[in-house]
């Protein structure tokens, strides 16, 4: 059912006598790291880093800080005095992308070693499923349970090629890893990032397309969404036509289960390409312009931007404040290009470039 590629976060460590030419805060002790060519992994659980405390007491305990340009400080650990330290893996998954950056340990006796500056500059993508080729028939009919009359007509779309699609939405750690900032209402870096409108998921687009020039990455379009949410099903949803709380919410946070809240993306099962939470969580944005029906629509997949309600656009799944109705993998909604919700993220589409 197609296959997932991961594409981690890397430091790339650049140590030097203060590249930047900025002022070399005081320090009382050596701090060194890896030379220029160590790259720390994201799966990697700890990092090597050196320190020389003879010049001062020998002190039991070390805490452990990353600066950002010498101001921004982000507390890692607290560890034993042994001469050198393994950082943990939070360091990836708490700095975001930028320069100058520093590992800072202090003593207990207030004594402080900085080390040289050093750079992030990979970036964590997630896992990709290939979407297989191939053709199927969007929208509903007046059969279908709480169709509506956007959903028609029905129309057969076909797709020439596969395309890969991230299997899960953007977490909130891979959008402050791109932009340095957290829009988010309810905060988490395994949480979907909300509170963003089209235009926000442009800039992330082209920051993270210009970080790794092997891709370019775009939203899906409708067609590419409702194709991949539906994985070959013909039902209101893709395990069935059940909407029953027992059988949805083992798929889909939705307001009978989600508490008022997003989730852990990845939590629930998957449909059958491996696809999480296309039903309920957050709404998904779309490329396409809202159309007040398919009359006229594509029937190739591609991205449908001519006509209709322009400077509105597609969100699609459903979310956690919604209702069983509105996760069905043909109910489509629109939200303006502008508009921020809550209830509203993204998820990515991957091409060769």
């Amino acid at each position: 059912m197609g296959f997932a590629v991961l594409t981690a976060l890397f430091i790339a460590l650049s140590c030097g006598d203060n590249p930047t030419g900025s002022p070399e805060p005081e320090s009382d002790f050596e701090v060194f790291l890896p030379d220029s060519n160590t790259v720390w992994h994201l799966w990697q659980i700890e990092a090597p880093v050196e320190y020389d405390l003879q010049p001062i007491a020998e002190s039991y305990w070390i805490w452990v800080e990353v600066l950002k340009s010498d101001s921004t400080v982000i507390p890692i650990a607290r560890l034993r005095n042994t001469g050198s330290i393994s950082i943990p893996d939070q360091i990836p998954t708490v700095c975001w992308m930028g320069d100058d950056f520093r590992i800072r340990l202090y003593t207990a006796e207030g004594d402080t070693g900085l080390s040289a500056e050093f750079s992030i500059q990979g970036y964590e993508i997630g896992y990709f499923a290939e979407i297989p080729a191939g053709s199927f028939q969007m929208g509903s009919d007046s059969t279908e349970w709480f169709h509506q009359p956007d959903e028609s007509p029905v129309h057969t779309v076909t797709f020439s090629s596969p395309f890969e699609m991230m299997t899960t939405e953007v977490p909130q750690r891979i959008w402050v890893n791109v932009m340095g900032f957290n829009p988010s209402e309810f905060l988490g870096d395994s949480l979907p990032v909300e509170y963003v409108n089209w235009n926000d998921c442009q800039d992330f687009i082209k920051g993270l397309s210009a970080i790794d020039p092997d891709y370019d990455y775009r939203l899906p379009t409708e067609a590419e969404w409702e194709y991949a949410a539906r994985a070959g099903t013909e039902t209101c949803f893709y395990w069935g036509d059940d909407n029953t709380p027992e059988v949805v919410g083992q798929y889909g946070w939705y307001n009978p289960n989600s508490g008022n809240s997003t989730h852990v993306i990845g939590s629930l099962e998957p449909n059958q390409w491996g696809l999480y939470d296309m039903l309920g969580n957050v709404f998904e944005w779309c490329q396409d312009v809202d159309h007040d029906d398919y009359t006229g629509a594509p029937s190739d997949g591609s991205a449908w931007i001519s006509g209709g309600n322009q400077g509105s656009r597609i969100v699609r799944g459903g979310s956690w404040s919604n209702n069983a109705q509105f996760l069905r993998c043909a109910s489509r909604s629109s939200l303006n290009e502008e508009t921020r919700s809550i209830s509203c993220g993204l998820r990515l589409i991957r091409e060769e470039e």
